[in-house]
């Protein structure tokens, strides 16, 4: 028997009280970070033209289990039931008007619809406030706690947001309206082709789910087979490891100058109008499932807008879909599965979107079709001009310093010049060294730079920063 002494004995009970006390340390980091609950923003406003506005609480992630969360609401120069309602209902206790929502297993948010009562009257200083008062266990309640509905169309002059592009899988396409400080996610799977509203007639591919067109040289669906599209599969195709500069052709240019889409121009005369093969791209997941592939048409029609003809390769027959023009909106959108759908919202009611992105690269040989994630677009009645901080910080820039700036109309002025890294072997992360001055549809002027790529280590959820420099 080996026989220890007290030193030795002290010794090891020693290291062993560090080595335990490292190994709660180690445990304590693996712990994942608190899941809060935060609305999106901190104001937003319901315009004269609205009837409703959905307001949301999001969490950090998804929860396991169903939570509660309740919501306290205070009215100023508004009444309940006279001026306007909620959904859910507010349930009255104490003096006190309570929203309950349910964040179901699985979900990461819940919302609140504010409605007009019909043939309500609103001076424009009429305010909401709702404030989250209580979340379950294991949620806890985030910084921007509260937030203000003003009835009346609101012109941010600051704001802070978190982009809900809905985790690392880059499920949602996120419209937004920086002068409102709303945003509208959409999952970026439920359209495939958009129709323009102005005077030309042309039509998009989804280019937020890699999706290619190619043209055949028929204008009869019933007449096209698999024997058409024989190589397709790799030609009408993205590929992030082999792309061709002849597949270029087969995607929407991604500066989105519409004389450059993959569809040509719907001609006045039916019979002009060739057979496309669509591939529909990949959906939402890991790994990503593919969405099949269509053959389609697409006519004017007499009442001034668009007739789509879609099917599947195989079939004998299809199916038509009649797209209206309407001014209000830049384009109106149809999905292959469910006929018209909302996408964007209408042409003045969002600036800058966040999505992931059928874009270009060139590694030398010209440019070719390649995918990317954290892609900022910009709308059509929207210009963008960057600045370094080297010429001026973003706290310093004021209107004085308008003159002189270099606008851009394309619609990834941005694009990925916010963020570096992110391609094989380089992580992620937010340029600090510039930002862009938006000027929008209403000529509002706003000052923007991305202050987060990733929350809580998980990308899809930016983050972003604006100061209104000149009101339209």
């Amino acid at each position: 028997m080996v026989k220890l002494n007290a030193g030795k004995i002290s010794a090891i009970l020693l290291m062993t009280a560090l080595f335990a006390g490292a190994c709660r340390k180690k445990d304590a980091t693996l712990q994942e970070p608190d899941n809060l609950a935060n609305f999106e923003t901190s104001a937003q406003g319901i315009s004269a033209s609205e009837n409703s506005i959905v307001v949301k609480v999001k969490l950090s992630r998804a929860v396991k289990n169903d939570v509660a969360v309740i919501l306290n609401l205070t009215a100023q120069g508004a009444q309940y039931g006279t001026d306007y309602t909620t959904t859910p209902a507010v349930t009255p206790t104490s003096g006190t008007a309570n929203i309950l929502l349910t964040i179901p297993s699985g979900n990461s948010e819940a919302s609140v619809t504010i409605n007009k009562v019909a043939g309500a009257l609103f001076d424009g200083d009429e305010k909401l406030v709702l404030d989250v008062y209580s979340t379950a266990s294991p949620v806890i309640i985030g910084a921007t706690r509260q937030i203000t509905i003003s009835f009346s169309e609101l012109i941010a002059a600051t704001a802070t947001a978190t982009i809900n592009g809905g985790g690392a899988n880059y499920p949602n396409k996120v419209f937004i309206d920086l002068s409102a400080n709303r945003q509208t996610a959409v999952q970026r799977t439920a359209w495939d082709l958009g129709f323009y509203a102005g005077a030309d007639f042309r039509v998009i591919l989804n280019s937020s789910s890699a999706m290619m067109a190619k043209q055949l040289n028929k204008t009869d669906l019933n007449q096209v087979t698999s024997a058409d599209t024989v190589g397709f599969a790799t030609e009408v195709a993205f590929s992030q490891t082999a792309p061709v500069t002849s597949a270029m052709a087969y995607i929407d240019h991604p500066s989105g100058d519409l004389t450059r889409t993959a569809i040509a121009e719907i001609a006045a005369t039916a019979g002009d109008n060739k057979v496309y093969i669509v591939n529909r791209g990949f959906g939402i997941g890991t790994p990503a499932p593919e969405r099949g592939w269509k053959k389609i048409r697409v006519i004017r029609n007499t009442s001034g807008g668009y007739t789509l003809q879609y099917a599947d390769i195989a079939a004998t027959s299809y199916q038509e879909i009649n797209v209206v023009k309407d001014a209000s909106y830049f384009f109106k959108y149809i999905s292959f599965e469910t006929g018209a759908v909302n996408v964007e919202p209408a042409a003045t009611k969002w600036d800058i979107a966040w999505t992931y992105f059928s874009n270009s690269t060139n590694f030398g040989g010209g440019e070719v079709p390649y995918l990317f994630q954290d892609i900022v677009l910009q709308n059509r009645n929207v210009q963008v001009a960057k600045v370094m901080t080297t010429t001026k910080t973003f706290e310093a820039f004021a209107e004085a310093d308008l003159t002189g700036l270099t606008w851009s109309s394309s619609q990834t002025a941005i694009g990925s010049d916010w963020r570096s890294g992110g391609g094989p072997g380089t992580a992620p992360a937010v340029r600090t060294d510039r930002y862009y001055i938006i000027k929008d549809g209403d000529n509002n002027y706003y000052k923007l730079r991305f202050t987060a790529l990733t929350q809580n280590g998980e990308r899809g959820y930016p983050a972003y920063e604006i100061a209104l420099i000149k009101e339209g």
